[in-house]
């Protein structure tokens, strides 16, 4: 009897540990599936943003497509415009480069004319200023006739007067008689080395070995003038003419050393301005260093 009692007991027990333990699965069977209808609902939601959003980004990415594509032909169209304008602008202007062209061309003659007027105005000036010493010389007192060999030593007969022999030079020269001239600057720089025409006798010495055609000859006497007499007047002269016996001479590189020192140390002078015209036509640039001219011994 105890023992039916016993196990009535705890089969009421265990009914009632077995109720409640069904209950609470039921409350969680319950929440679970609230928390997947919520779950279900989230990613339904999270699927139509996200198919909105690939709508927006198909749209676009269109619409950026037509936009590049109506960039590109505007881009071909104004580079056609561009192209078009600039022909049309260019046509005028390629004729005035020609015709710019054509006027430093009409320049440079001109300048090259002016250039060989200068040189002979020079040159005329220059005879003119031989000419007034020569009829000063004829002028001037007929000298006495030099004495004979004085003793029996036989000394030479003194030179005539600087202004005397320095005239006959010039008269001979005028006349053509280029030896002779020749001779006769030759014994009044023997004699009278610093007479104020000494400098003027080396030059026109230096001009008749250029008419012989022997410009180099002539260079060094220039050359001459410029180491000898540096303070002189036809100083310049005598640069122009040096530079323009080297170029004569084939001696390109010391002609335009002579030059653009001409043109260094006699800016204003219009033997500087000759120079300069000289560089041009020799297609030479009036800035640019040269090398130095070869100094040669005598």
């Amino acid at each position: 009897m105890r023992l039916l009692r016993s196990t009535a007991l705890i089969t009421v027990l265990f009914a009632g540990s077995a109720f409640g333990a069904s209950k609470e699965i039921m409350e969680l069977q319950r929440d679970i599936a609230q928390l997947q209808a919520q779950l279900q609902a989230l990613q339904s939601s999270n699927d139509q943003k996200l198919a909105a959003i690939q709508a927006l980004v198909t749209q676009s990415l269109d619409a950026a497509g037509k936009a590049n594509t109506s960039v590109s032909v505007l881009s071909a169209t104004v580079n056609q415009t561009l192209e078009r304008e600039l022909k049309s602008q260019m046509t005028p202007v390629a004729g005035l480069a020609a015709k710019v062209d054509n006027t430093n061309n009409d320049v440079a003659e001109v300048r090259n004319s002016v250039a060989d007027l200068n040189s002979s105005m020079n040159k005329i000036l220059q005879r003119l200023g031989d000419i007034n010493d020569a009829i000063k010389v004829m002028q001037a007192p007929a000298a006495a006739p030099p004495p004979g060999p004085s003793g029996p030593s036989g000394a030479a007969a003194p030179p005539p007067p600087a202004a005397v022999l320095f005239g006959n030079s010039v008269r001979d020269q005028n006349g053509g008689k280029l030896e002779l001239a020749l001779s006769g600057f030759s014994d009044f720089l023997k004699f009278y080395p610093e007479d104020p025409n000494a400098a003027s006798a080396q030059l026109n010495i230096g001009e008749i070995h250029r008419q012989q055609g022997k410009a180099e000859l002539a260079a060094q006497d220039f050359d001459a003038i410029i180491e000898r007499y540096p303070a002189s007047d036809v100083t310049p002269d005598a640069y122009l003419m040096k530079g323009m016996s080297l170029k004569e001479a084939g001696k390109k590189t010391d002609a335009i050393a002579t030059f653009r020192s001409l043109i260094t140390k006699y800016p204003r002078k219009d033997q500087a301005s000759q120079a300069k015209e000289q560089l041009r036509t020799m297609g030479v640039s009036l800035t640019a260093p040269a090398p130095a001219p070869v100094r040669r011994k005598k």
